[in-house]
């Protein structure tokens, strides 16, 4: 599906908020990971089946409140096999729900990821296999350009010609018609993205919604950002409320 779709999907829900799925398995609550360990015993199998527990309940929680879903594929690929399976079920939950599904893979091809999870609606890509990594048919891809990890700023941050590297990724992959990721707290490389790429959608992880809010148009279209936090919560309702009221505090989809 294309990210116009996902706009319209925005639209619907009136919040450009998705759930970011795909938890650490040891923040998992103990008692479900009690109870797959003791039918399974310890091991791959009793963590892939306490995640797959674990998101189909995330999945009915949210299904109702937010547009859509990321997941990230490495969580679920740390259990093999059945990891991949597990994954490849929440990608038809989600599908079920009405959540519109990205796949966070950071594979350097979009292709093998669609082919392997038909029902999934976007994947994320590296970009530096250059246009090739984009090819998905009638599908989305986002281009990872920046990420929050410790060392990242060593390749993300160097000058080419007269632009960081990342800035400059980021007008390749756009030009290919792929939506963009940045996993970034600072505003201002959100602002630099934006102020360079204006009609280009933006996939917003790991930033607060005031952080993200330069983003958006003034209809609350353009950018998509993910809550981290609520595959973590205690009280699920009680997040997801907060978190969509938060986020109509700094935008407004209309």
């Amino acid at each position: 599906m294309s990210i116009s779709l996902l706009q319209e999907q925005i639209r619907r829900r009136r919040t450009p908020l998705a759930l970011a799925l795909g938890p650490d398995v040891a923040r998992v609550a103990p008692s479900v990971r009690q109870k797959f360990t003791e039918m399974y015993g310890e091991g791959n199998m009793a963590q892939a089946e306490a995640l797959r527990y674990h998101g189909c309940q995330m999945l009915d929680a949210a299904a109702e409140h937010l547009s859509a879903v990321v997941l990230d594929a490495g969580a679920y690929l740390r259990c093999g096999a059945t990891g991949f399976d597990v994954l490849a079920n929440l990608v038809s939950a989600a599908e079920a729900h009405g959540l519109y599904t990205v796949v966070d893979c950071r594979g350097p091809l979009a292709e093998p990821w669609l082919a392997a999870l038909p029902r999934a609606d976007a994947v994320t890509v590296l970009p530096y296999l250059g246009g090739d990594a984009c090819a998905a048919g009638d599908r989305a891809v986002f281009a990872v350009v920046t990420t929050d990890n410790p060392s990242a700023g060593d390749m993300q941050r160097l000058i080419a010609g007269d632009r960081k590297l990342f800035l400059a990724a980021a007008e390749q992959m756009a030009r290919r018609g792929a939506g963009l990721l940045l996993e970034s707290g600072y505003a201002l490389d959100i602002r630099d993205v934006r102020r360079k790429l204006d009609k280009t959608f933006l996939l917003l992880r790991r930033c607060s919604a005031q952080t993200a809010s330069c983003a958006f148009d003034d209809y609350g279209h353009g950018a998509l950002v993910t809550d981290e936090t609520i595959q973590y919560a205690d009280d699920v309702p009680a997040v997801l409320t907060e978190a969509v009221a938060e986020m109509k505090k700094w935008v407004t989809v209309v």
